[in-house]
């Protein structure tokens, strides 16, 4: 819910928590190299090596605000699915979905590193089976929100319209937004906020 700020049931104000009190859930790490649904410009499907550089590169720092050295988490790496551009995204979709699946009945969380944002339904068909509560928090400049975009009900910018169509999110809070036109104010009046 909203709180006022330093209100004192708001979650920010709990107690202290140690770090020897926090035990990290196992995280699994999944690349998936795959921008066949991009309408524009190809390039997300490099992104899970770079990025796993990046995290792991000793120019980082894996401590937390907590004092827990994520190099010693639980951080099981799955590798990447790889895709080609041409290969049939409904194949596509299954195999991210199937993958995801694996990860959350295993009982660990999965973090997936993408990818063009067609890739985010699947995940959530994925995810969904094992958390009955489920909200997301969406951070971009778009609302993915589209019905269609250039014929394709799976393209990077409909996402959100299928994840809230087939009930995968409880709640969808977008933030950034800036290019909402009238067509998917209307999808968001539709999907996100329904009774």
């Amino acid at each position: 819910g909203v709180h006022p700020v330093g209100a004192a049931n708001a979650p920010g104000n709990c107690a202290r928590v140690s770090p020897e009190a926090v035990i990290p859930s196992p995280v699994a790490l999944l690349g998936v190299c795959y921008d066949g649904s991009s309408s524009y410009l190809r390039g997300p499907a490099g992104a899970p090596p770079i990025i796993r550089k990046a995290l792991w590169s000793e120019a980082g720092n894996p401590w937390t605000e907590l004092g827990i050295d994520l190099s010693n988490a639980a951080l099981d790496d799955e590798g990447d699915l790889t895709p080609a551009a041409d290969d049939d995204p409904a194949q596509v979709r299954r195999a991210i979905e199937a993958a995801v699946r694996h990860i959350a009945e295993s009982g660990r969380r999965p973090l997936v590193l993408g990818g063009d944002h067609s890739i985010t339904y699947p995940i959530l068909r994925g995810l969904r089976p094992s958390h009955p509560r489920l909200s997301i928090l969406h951070f971009d400049a778009h609302g993915d929100l589209w019905d269609e975009f250039q014929g394709d009900r799976y393209s990077h910018a409909c996402p959100f319209a299928r994840i809230m169509e087939d009930g995968l999110a409880d709640r969808l809070v977008q933030i950034g937004i800036r290019t909402m036109n009238g067509h998917q104010r209307k999808q968001r009046y539709a999907l996100v906020w329904r009774s």
